[in-house]
């Protein structure tokens, strides 16, 4: 009885987890850009003597990203930016690392500098990106940022966006979902990374999906979480009559 029980306690713990990431990525489904996360569970089977019955265990293997490309959304405002293609736009995080993110929703603050929506300095060629007060912004196909500066008539450049590309198996997902390449590495400029300006990157969750799942997963909880209140309550019930016999 008690390991049918951490059968099912482990079998509970697991949905749980899987819950937990699939109700993030329900809560996402709307945020620019957002790459949903994966579930990997896996069954070993516990040695067994000769002539004795094993037993199996689910095992989270790993929580991975899905880096499939989210629906492209025309906007048409100056500093909305997507990717057209792989590749990610280097911004500064609020750690002081550099990482990477493809959501392309750009805002000034209100001494100038570049930031995404989550208040992350976007990187140029030498660091953040600061933009003098202008009356129109524009950033052209390989990240290049120019602009018609208050009180003049030619469009000066000002900077240009890093846009990155490193093979994705190098890249995971921080808990600020920016992504960072592994033992805290900087990816180089890759000039064939290529944006459209007056755009963002949808979510890549599909909600009917996620929310199919989502059942799926809750009725597998439950399964689980019935199955320990019976063999509780089995364990009470044997012990009254053990205490009867005597």
């Amino acid at each position: 009885m008690d390991k049918s029980l951490f059968i099912s306690m482990n079998g509970a713990e697991n949905s749980m987890h899987q819950l937990e990431v699939i109700t993030n990525n329900l809560a996402n489904v709307n945020t620019s850009a957002f790459k949903a996360d994966l579930t990997f569970v896996d069954q070993f089977k516990v040695a067994a003597k000769q002539g004795q019955q094993s037993r199996s265990y689910s095992k989270l293997e790993r929580t991975y990203t899905n880096f499939d490309k989210g629906p492209t959304i025309n906007t048409q405002r100056d500093l909305d930016i997507a990717l057209d293609g792989p590749g990610f736009i280097a911004v500064q995080s609020k750690a002081g690392k550099e990482a990477y993110t493809r959501a392309g929703n750009l805002e000034l603050s209100a001494d100038g500098m570049l930031l995404t929506k989550a208040g992350n300095f976007v990187i140029g060629n030498g660091g953040p990106i600061y933009i003098p007060p202008a009356e129109k912004i524009s950033i052209s196909a390989d990240g290049t940022i120019s602009a018609r500066l208050m009180g003049q008539q030619e469009v000066v450049q000002l900077d240009r966006i890093k846009l990155v590309n490193p093979p994705i198996a190098t890249v995971h997902k921080g808990e600020d979902t920016l992504f960072y390449l592994e033992n805290d590495g900087v990816a180089s400029q890759d000039i064939n990374v290529k944006i459209v300006s007056g755009a963002l990157e949808g979510s890549n969750v599909n909600a009917i999906q996620t929310m199919t799942q989502l059942i799926e997963l809750s009725r597998h909880y439950q399964i689980h979480t019935n199955f320990m209140k019976t063999l509780a309550d089995n364990t009470t019930k044997s012990n009254q009559i053990l205490e009867l016999s005597r």
